[in-house]
């Protein structure tokens, strides 16, 4: 795998790739470099690209070189080139993000995408699965979860519908994949609030997939929500400032100047017991 062919096959736009592989050409050991220290402490070798004056568009550079060596690990275990190309393609939304909040093509969440070159996550159809440990015990739908129970932690990267079926199909695909982890999907997320009933219809997406779960603990003081509605790096303290151009938009800006809260919610969903 090189560059030019991962920035192809996962869309990376024109403008990100000439900037990769820009880097690429004339990199005369940085990249090495980065390397051996991510290997040894991943958080201080990250911290120490961000903290340069192109910071973010260097770890979008190492990122897509760390994902084509992340390659031949796939191959040995036998892992899809699909399942390969559509996980790290969470390079390319998070490029484009970072376009959007800051003008240029890079990486912001350099935290995030670490998971993916170490294959601890991989995105399977609509949804991304991550096996960890319960870091404590949890009680949810009249059952109970030692902690330290293996599950798979589920995320929902933007860009696409979040249709049931779809959801569904992922789910389906996670217990083939992760054959020694217990379909035990759990969720932190927004779309899990369950205020989200007040301004959303109860069978759109987002309420269908929140039905899956059951939802354990909720968090009025997380302001992801209001992010994903209105646009990451957009907090308004006062709702009445927010821009609202679509109808989710406008009636989120209502309930939230109303009083309303939206928050996040974290559910827990044992597919094996819901028969998928």
């Amino acid at each position: 795998m090189n560059i030019a062919s991962l920035c192809d096959a996962i869309g990376l736009d024109a403008e990100a790739t000439a900037l990769v592989r820009r880097y690429d050409e004339t990199e005369d050991g940085f990249y090495g470099a980065f390397r051996a220290a991510f290997l040894r402490d991943r958080a201080a070798a990250l911290a120490s690209v961000r903290e340069r004056e192109n910071g973010r568009e260097q770890l979008l550079y190492l990122f897509a070189k760390l994902a084509t060596d992340a390659y031949e690990a796939y191959r040995v275990r036998g892992i899809p080139e699909e399942v390969y190309f559509d996980t790290f393609s969470d390079i390319r939304i998070w490029s484009e993000e970072c376009k959007r909040q800051y003008g240029t093509y890079g990486i912001e969440e350099s935290g995030w995408l670490q998971e993916h070159v170490r294959l601890a996550l991989f995105r399977l159809g609509r949804l991304q699965f991550q096996p960890i440990a319960l870091d404590r015990e949890l009680v949810a739908g009249g059952r109970k979860y030692a902690k330290g129970d293996l599950v798979l932690n589920v995320h929902i990267p933007a860009g696409e519908p979040l249709e049931r079926q779809a959801a569904e199909a992922s789910f389906a695909r996670a217990r083939a994949f992760f054959r020694g982890v217990p379909p035990i999907f759990v969720c932190h997320s927004w779309l899990l609030y369950p205020g989200l009933g007040q301004v959303l219809d109860p069978e759109s997406n987002i309420m269908q997939f929140q039905r899956m779960f059951e939802i354990y603990e909720v968090d009025d003081a997380e302001r992801q929500a209001e992010e994903r509605i209105f646009g990451i790096g957009r907090l308004q303290d006062d709702p009445m400032a927010y821009e609202a151009f679509t109808g989710l938009q406008r009636r989120a800006k209502a309930y939230l100047a109303a009083g309303g809260k939206l928050g996040a919610g974290a559910g827990i969903y044992a597919a094996g017991e819901a028969g998928l």
